[in-house]
């Protein structure tokens, strides 16, 4: 009798209990079956007897975990990076820029290339953050292909609290004017980090997306 009791406590912990693999979208589950010809197989061990258990194992698959996302806020403004609708007539791409309250298209993930240098794409849109060759930031639905879509982000004594996000291919900094601070301002690239400091410091918070 004690026997009996103690395998189907074993036998429905093991029913019940799963490990997770670190970013593995998979658990695995194992049960105890019993040892027949054609190898481990599950078993009514109420009803039949079994001679020699085994361990039936199952892969199951879960939900994979939350991806990093990332919200930059203008620290001069208050404003974050977005994916709106305001376009340039001419070449018939998408502005960058930056909106107050801004509760959706606001996340970002920041794709490493090499040595601190960053591609920073919408997570929502799966837009890329690019600077064409006069100096305009824009938001494009292609691969990166150059450095024109390379940013670093250059972190002061306060950490990610407080960082100029510098592009890879002209050296210029992301930068928005205070200029109409309560509608949506595209943001720019200015080659004087000195006296434009303030405009150029971004926050860059953590989220999961």
């Amino acid at each position: 009798m004690f026997t009996a009791v103690t395998l189907l406590a074993v036998l429905l912990f093991h029913l019940t209990s799963g490990t997770y693999y670190g970013d593995s979208p998979y658990s695995r589950s194992a049960a105890i079956g019993c040892l027949t010809q054609q190898g481990c197989a599950s078993w009514n061990f109420h009803q039949y007897p079994c001679y020699r258990t085994c361990y039936l194992y199952y892969n199951c698959v879960t939900h994979p975990p939350k991806k990093k996302c990332y919200k930059l806020t203008h620290q001069s403004t208050g404003k974050t990076l977005t994916s709106s609708e305001i376009y340039d007539a001419t070449k018939k791409l998408k502005f960058a820029t930056a909106s107050r309250n801004a509760q959706t298209n606001c996340l970002w993930t920041l794709e490493s290339t090499y040595g601190g240098v960053y591609n920073i794409r919408s997570s929502d849109k799966f837009e890329y953050l690019m600077l064409d060759s006069n100096n305009q930031t824009y938001l494009v639905q292609s691969e990166p292909t150059n450095r024109l879509f390379q940013f670093r982000m250059i972190l002061s004594e306060a950490g990610w609290s407080r960082v100029q996000i510098q592009s890879a291919f002209n050296n210029g900094f992301l930068f928005v004017s205070d200029v109409n601070p309560a509608q949506d301002s595209i943001v720019q690239i200015t080659f004087d980090p000195f006296k434009n400091y303030y405009q150029t410091l971004w926050a860059v918070n953590v989220f999961y997306c």
